[in-house]
């Protein structure tokens, strides 16, 4: 008997032993260690109706998709810091691992990166920045950039002899994105001969208000070029230009490329954009968060010094998009064309003083040739027998033309002749 209990005894200690050791084979392979916790990262969004915001979340959301290792969280401020500050309040209730965040305020946002940092939550700021903050990343479009494509467009493209004055659209005051493009606008402008910059800021970006500002300038003397910082005020200007028959006459350049100053683009309504790229900005403050949260470390390209702290950053290049380039918004939107229509550039009528008499004419004489403006154009070249040509354009499409000279059947012929060549072309 004490032989049998010693027995027992043994293969009860080698039976514990064997089992200890096996769960500790097996998580070390790795096959049967618990799933560890995905990485929770959260998006805190200014407005998210936005198009380029609405980009960035559908990128954001397909790319995690995909990746089991990741949880993304959605939030948008709609507009309203307080809103903000509670949805960030509840992140760090959640105990995520990094914030991604648009401040709707900037100058909050100082405070806000302390309260997370102070949590040991990792902090990307995305496209505005949080000054003198221990930021872990900045991610963003290059501003300063935007502001010059947009200055280069206007001295490259300005038909010789139309009017130099040129109205920029400017953000709030204290929106530091809106003063980065005028920046670069600035900086390019000067030294440019036969420019004259007038600069008028909106509180919060009211796109409103900026019409207003487009009808001021209007009612006191001839525009060449309207800028904006921003593709709904760009679009206000458009449809300003619209009702006082002016598109053709006076340049409009934007920032943002959303979809409505898109489809402006492709119908021939609106001259440029500048595309920010959301598409890039989802890539590279989707890396930075997971890559911060999962080790600390994220691929950034520069460094940016304020205050007491050097921020890691990673700026993302801007394009300029015109009629002839418009295919490359597709990826974001899609089809661009309104109703069908047909993709089409703004022809400008010739020189300075044609374009001044226009803009200072009457409300119907605009009215008329908005109506036109809204048809397409149809270029006759008719060739006399003396050897001149006479170029006409013509709203809408030629259905006949019929020549009509005195005593002669001769000239109806020579007319229907010309008018099979000029369908042709």
């Amino acid at each position: 008997m004490p032989r049998t209990k010693t027995t027992i005894v043994l293969l009860l200690i080698a039976f514990v032993l064997l089992g200890t050791g096996g769960c500790g084979l097996l998580n070390r392979g790795g096959a049967a260690r618990p799933a560890e916790r995905p990485l929770a990262v959260a998006y805190s969004i200014a407005d998210e109706r936005r198009d380029g915001n609405q980009v960035i979340k559908r990128l954001v959301q397909e790319r995690a998709g995909t990746d089991e290792r990741v949880r993304i969280t959605w939030r948008d401020a709609e507009g309203d810091a307080r809103r903000q500050e509670k949805d960030v309040e509840q992140f760090i209730e959640q105990k995520v691992d990094a914030v991604v965040i648009q401040f709707v305020e900037p100058q909050m946002g100082p405070g806000i990166v302390r309260r997370l940092a102070m949590n040991r939550i990792r902090v990307v700021a995305l496209e505005t920045f949080a000054p003198d903050a221990p930021l872990d990343a900045y991610v963003a479009s290059e501003q300063v950039r935007a502001g010059e494509h947009q200055a280069r467009f206007v001295v490259r493209n300005l038909p010789a002899g139309a009017p130099g004055r040129v109205l920029v659209l400017g953000g709030d005051p204290t929106d530091p994105i809106s003063r980065n493009i005028i920046e670069g606008f600035t900086a390019f402008m000067e030294g440019q001969p036969g420019f004259a910059v007038e600069l008028r800021e909106h509180p919060q970006g009211d796109p409103g208000r900026a019409a207003a500002s487009v009808h001021e300038a209007l009612a006191t003397g001839p525009l060449g070029a309207v800028l904006a910082v921003d593709s709904r005020m760009a679009v206000s200007a458009v449809e300003v230009l619209r009702q006082r028959g002016l598109l053709n006459e006076v340049m409009t350049v934007g920032v943002g490329a959303d979809r409505t100053a898109a489809e402006a683009l492709v119908a021939g309504d609106h001259d440029a954009e500048v595309d920010v790229r959301p598409d890039l900005l989802a890539q590279f403050s989707y890396d930075a968060a997971v890559g911060l949260a999962r080790d600390g470390h994220w691929a950034y390209e520069t460094q940016i010094t304020s205050g007491d702290y050097t921020v890691p950053a990673r700026m993302v290049p801007v394009r300029l998009v015109q009629g002839n380039n418009t295919f490359l918004l597709r990826e974001y939107y899609g089809d661009l064309t309104r109703g069908g229509g047909q993709q089409g550039g703004k022809e400008r009528q010739g020189g300075g003083g044609q374009g001044q008499g226009q803009q200072g004419g009457g409300q119907q004489q605009g009215q008329q040739q908005g109506q036109q403006q809204q048809q397409p154009m149809t270029k006759l070249m008719i060739k006399t027998q003396d050897g001149k040509t006479v170029e006409i354009d013509v709203p809408g499409e030629i259905k006949s033309i019929e020549a009509q000279r005195q005593g002669g059947q001769q000239g109806g012929q020579n007319g229907g002749q010309g008018g099979g060549q000029g369908g042709g072309s």
